[in-house]
């Protein structure tokens, strides 16, 4: 993987590589970790009986292409199939992957990120960004975003689905849990 070590890129921060150049991952804050974590629930509570759920997960998309999303899904049948290292790092990319935004994060990153992922295997990269409260799905076929008030479903994924507003739930947790100034 270009001269890095395995262990260099799974140090936090961690880092990624494609299109030839190192990436660190942008630091998660509040907002990230808990929309993350929410998504880990909602798609680990779906599909732990399908297939392995995780998350920051490292994928070998190609020799110099790896790539770690914030949650992704691996279908059982593609997963039984790998052995040893690529049980660890899987050489393709899970069939759902997710990038929660960070303030930080640059949209070209993000646009490019999700076309490798489908290049290489994914069928769905979910995009979430937590300050705009949207998740943008793309496949293969085109890409769509839902707001609150949707429930996102893709036919690939039977069963599974995800209210947009179940996802932010926990950052209204987190204002109504704020204390006041006076304090």
């Amino acid at each position: 993987m270009l001269g890095y070590s395995e262990a260099f890129l799974d140090s936090k921060p961690y880092k990624e590589i494609y299109d030839g150049k190192l990436h660190r991952k942008v630091s998660p804050k509040t907002a990230h970790s808990l929309v993350q974590g929410k998504l880990m629930r909602l798609i680990d509570d779906w599909g732990s009986e399908r297939g392995p759920v995780g998350p920051e997960w490292r994928f070998r998309l190609d020799e110099g292409t790896t790539l770690v999303p914030d949650v992704a899904f691996i279908a059982q049948e593609r997963f039984d199939g790998l052995e040893g290292e690529d049980r660890e790092m899987p050489p393709f990319a899970p069939d759902l992957a997710v990038e929660v935004r960070s303030p930080r994060d640059r949209k070209a990153n993000v646009a490019r990120k999700t076309e490798l992922y489908l290049m290489r295997g994914a069928t769905v990269v979910l995009n979430v960004d937590p300050k705009r409260r949207t998740i943008l799905m793309s496949t293969r076929d085109g890409e769509r975003t839902y707001v609150e008030g949707d429930v996102l479903a893709h036919a690939a994924f039977p069963g599974l689905s995800i209210r947009v507003s179940d996802v932010f739930a926990p950052l209204d947790r987190l204002k109504k849990g704020t204390p006041s100034r006076g304090s």
